[in-house]
């Protein structure tokens, strides 16, 4: 069963990576292997004791689809901010691609999802993710998720 993390807390782990290292040739490939690290955080999602089966089922394809749009909205906004208010071109450039770094496995397991076939690599990532997932009952989860999205924000701002 392969889990994960919620969405925009892994976009907010790629945009302090981007803030901490603004060089985009080193900051992009800390903030995808970052995704797998964010996954060993003990952490509960909107597929937490599901079945594949389940998946696309109900309100929770519409859960991920509305964190999947938090997480680019949050990712757009400090690109913004960074490109016209703090006119740092790479670190809005560093952010961008940060943010889809950091979410980047997920949005490769997308196939795994909707698909009985998918590229091998895909089923590697899927593979890997799985045996690295740290799953907590829903309150403890939550509060580890909010935690990051809090402390990353402390960072930010």
């Amino acid at each position: 069963m392969v889990l994960t993390m919620l969405l925009t807390p892994h976009v907010f782990i790629g945009l302090v990576i981007a803030k901490f290292f603004p060089n985009p040739l080193l900051a992009v490939p800390l903030a995808f292997v970052s995704h797998f690290l964010g996954d060993l955080t003990p952490h509960w999602d909107f597929f937490s004791g599901t079945k594949k089966e389940e998946r696309l089922k109900g309100w929770r394809p519409l859960a991920v689809m509305a964190d999947f749009g938090l997480g680019i909205g949050i990712g757009v906004l400090f690109t913004a901010k960074y490109l016209w208010l703090d006119n740092k071109v790479e670190l809005a450039i560093a952010s961008f691609l940060c943010g889809i770094a950091a979410v980047l496995p997920d949005a490769l397991e997308a196939p795994y999802m909707c698909l009985d076939k998918f590229p091998t690599f895909i089923r590697t990532i899927t593979e890997v993710q799985g045996k690295l997932q740290t799953q907590a009952p829903i309150v403890i989860g939550i509060t580890i998720q909010l935690a990051v999205i809090i402390l990353s924000l402390t960072y930010l701002l």
